[in-house]
């Protein structure tokens, strides 16, 4: 078959796609179906105050991230507003899924709370990479045999596509998305360029198993990538992310010795500088790796 082919995944599909689709939503519909639990028991327990009722309105129906208005603007616009997450949202979610993604949401909610605080963050936290793993799972992808060419995304997205050339592409992972899902990942190496991941579906396989391995076997067209850092700016990329790391770790001997936690919210400014040591210290190392892989061989 030569003949270009587009598929997208579609969450019904497979239950991996499913949870990081409806994740956003069991979160800011969670918090917000909690505000408006809590403004009904203020108003049938409590003595209504004028100033407690007007603020619980605000959050839970005007604005914020934790209203109900805004998982309204979320279901029907996407997070951008843009046209096509709109057209996104309305062929893969459904109203009874969103209103089950805020009833499991809101348990979770309370259930962190209940346990502990720090695991309210480890929710949210968990939350935020679904939603990354799951534009990377509903990602338009197009394949043209003949070219040996993969586009991921179209010009209705956020951002432009991205397209690959499969004669530049150096190794391949397959890896299945479980025994309920006829959909797999393939996460591709390419000579020049980060990785990139490519959901495939069962129906596509043999076609894009083909075209791949006729890419691999092809002569590459780009050149290798290389560092785009000083030797000088990785030392210094290094020290900052060392920094970030023994700052972190500060921190956690001082709550330690104190027992100062902070009802567990000192979790989140010290996971945010474990983050950001992470990402640091990571590019510093691919820096310095592109930099020794591009560096000529001596003969000793």
């Amino acid at each position: 078959m030569t003949d270009p082919i587009r598929w997208t995944l579609d969450p019904r599909e497979s239950w991996l796609a499913r949870l990081a689709t409806y994740a956003p939503y069991g979160l800011f519909g969670g918090a917000g179906l909690l505000a408006l639990i809590g403004a009904l028991a203020v108003i049938v327990f409590g003595t209504v105050d004028a100033s407690v009722l007007a603020v619980l309105v605000v959050l839970a129906l005007v604005g914020g991230p934790l209203s109900l208005l805004y998982l309204w603007l979320l279901v029907n616009y996407g997070s951008n507003g843009s046209k096509w997450l709109a057209q996104h949202t309305r062929a893969h979610v459904t109203k009874r899924g969103v209103v089950l993604s805020a009833v499991v949401g809101g348990l979770l909610i309370v259930t962190a709370i209940a346990i502990a605080a720090e695991l309210l963050a480890v929710f949210a936290a968990a939350v935020l990479v679904s939603v990354m793993f799951g534009s990377l799972l509903t990602t338009p992808v197009a394949l043209e045999p003949r070219e040996r060419r993969l586009t991921l995304g179209d010009d209705d997205g956020f951002g432009s596509p991205t397209v690959v050339g499969l004669e530049n592409v150096t190794s391949m992972w397959w890896f299945p998305l479980g025994p309920l899902s006829h959909w797999r990942l393939v996460v591709l190496r390419r000579v020049r360029g980060n990785p990139v991941v490519v959901p495939v579906s069962d129906r596509h396989l043999e076609t894009v198993e083909c075209t791949l391995e006729a890419g691999l076997a092809a002569t590459p067209t780009a050149e290798p990538k290389t560092a785009g850092t000083t030797r000088p700016m990785r030392i210094v990329l290094a020290a900052i992310g060392i920094g970030f790391l023994m700052t972190a770790v500060g921190f956690t001997v001082l709550i330690e010795q104190t027992g100062m936690t902070a009802g567990g919210r000192v979790v989140v400014p010290i996971g945010l500088l474990v983050m950001f040591a992470t990402v640091v210290l990571g590019y510093a190392g691919y820096e310095s790796w592109l930099a020794r892989r591009s560096e000529p061989s001596s003969d000793g």
